[in-house]
């Protein structure tokens, strides 16, 4: 199951960039994330994993990640080890005047019982995404 938005944020890319590329930020602005570390600290980029901690039809599951994709200002991409959580999260990033277009796609895996609950659940991660993109939104441009 594929769904992408996108958002107007009135900030500068490197801003909103810098914003997402640190994992640890994603509690914040993403409802169903309660946690997320990197493995290695330091400077994000191609490779590097990390863990986070989900509410995923209503339990608690870890879920382990590593990044797929990373180019500065550009884009990013998180993908997560197959399971209850297996997909991938994408973030491409484009400079309009003095903010920043954010586009965001998000693939999950739908096969076992998540694949049985897919017109639901993707209505469901729709609503949660609209939300979670303004709350981001909202973070960042109240900076």
């Amino acid at each position: 199951m594929r769904i992408a938005r996108k958002v107007f944020i009135n900030r500068r890319v490197g801003i909103v960039f810098g914003y997402l590329a640190s994992a640890e930020n994603e509690p914040e602005w993403r409802k169903c994330v309660l946690r997320t570390a990197t493995d290695q600290p330091g400077v994000p980029g191609i490779g590097i994993t990390g863990s986070s901690l989900i509410r995923f039809m209503g339990r608690d599951v870890d879920v382990c990640w590593k990044m797929a994709e990373f180019e500065q200002d550009t884009r990013l991409c998180r993908e997560y080890a197959p399971g209850v959580r297996g997909g991938r999260d994408r973030y491409m990033l484009h400079s309009s005047g003095i903010g920043t277009v954010l586009e965001f796609e998000i693939e999950v895996e739908v096969d076992g019982l998540v694949g049985l609950l897919t017109a639901g659940r993707r209505r469901a991660l729709e609503r949660e995404l609209r939300s979670d993109l303004h709350r981001m939104k909202a973070i960042l441009e109240d900076r």
